[in-house]
């Protein structure tokens, strides 16, 4: 236990993904909730945030392990890199992890066991690279997008585990929320690899190496206001805007410097507005 700690801890930080997780997890199911006109269920909420936790952590470990070849030569102080843990254990407990998922999501109906089934066989697909790893690797985002895809089937599995109802009574609204989260992620992914010229590392890709410090952020920015944007096409609000807003302004000071620091802020901000745009949907679904 000590040793998955570690690596929870440094790869998994609870303090960074359980906020994330949980409040995506209450966003897309109340969302369903509100609309469909569902009674709220903490029990309900409750099994399905566990489930979501165990997903999001097997997507890390599974990162793990395909990064695990890299790593022993680029990044040697990562846990499986300096033998924490082996892959075989992290295999077996992927394994255990997934179990689990099925399990407790069953207890919530038919409708909810079979969306997340079809959310874990896409991660599956995403272990495996969907069998085009070589084609893949090579483009950056084309393999951040394909990755990232998987927040739509999460959040349609949150919001379907919420209310048990059926994918046949969605609407095209529905459609475009979920595929919000598909742009939220995408921003997620963007900004976390984007730095500072004196930031980046030999053989080691980033956004802002390929497309600049400029291209880097404006891809970034695009997230954000086409996630806004599905958003506001069915429920407008101007809170979501102005958050939206103030962001832009604020990752402005990335371009300003070009410093380690200012890159640092901006990724720093992108992960609180991440957390803040999610807190202002679940006030906005509730007004």
């Amino acid at each position: 236990m000590v040793k998955w700690w570690t690596l929870i801890r440094e790869r998994f930080s609870p303090a960074s993904y359980v906020p994330m997780i949980l409040l995506f997890t209450w966003a897309n199911g109340y969302f369903l909730t509100t609309t469909q006109g569902y009674s709220w269920s903490w029990t309900r909420f409750a099994i399905v945030f566990g489930v979501l936790l165990s997903f999001f952590l097997r997507m890390r470990l599974f990162d793990e392990i395909k990064d695990y070849e890299v790593d022993l030569k680029v990044n040697p102080t990562r846990p499986l890199a300096r033998g924490v843990l082996t892959v075989p254990q992290v295999k077996k407990a992927l394994l255990l992890l997934i179990i689990f998922e099925l399990v407790a999501i069953s207890i919530l109906g038919l409708n909810a066991f079979f969306v997340h089934a079809v959310a874990i066989a896409y991660s599956l697909l995403m272990y495996e690279e969907f069998f085009i790893g070589d084609l893949l690797r090579p483009h950056l985002t084309t393999y951040a997008v394909t990755h990232t895809f998987v927040s739509c089937l999460l959040g349609l599995s949150a919001a379907i585990a919420m209310t048990g109802e059926s994918v046949a009574n969605l609407s095209l609204q529905h459609v475009l929320f979920f595929l919000m989260n598909w742009a939220f992620f995408n921003l997620f992914e963007f900004a976390r690899k984007t730095y500072a010229p004196p930031e980046e590392r030999p053989h080691v890709p980033s956004y802002s190496n390929i497309f600049g410090c400029n291209g880097a952020l404006y891809l970034s920015l695009s997230q954000a206001i086409l996630g806004v944007g599905l958003v506001c096409y069915f429920k407008p609000h101007v809170v979501l805007v102005a958050a939206l807003v103030l962001y832009i302004i604020a990752s402005h000071f990335y371009l300003l410097k070009r410093t380690e620091q200012s890159a640092r802020f901006f990724r720093n901000i992108s992960g609180v507005y991440l957390l803040l745009h999610y807190i202002l949907l679940i006030y906005v679904l509730g007004t």
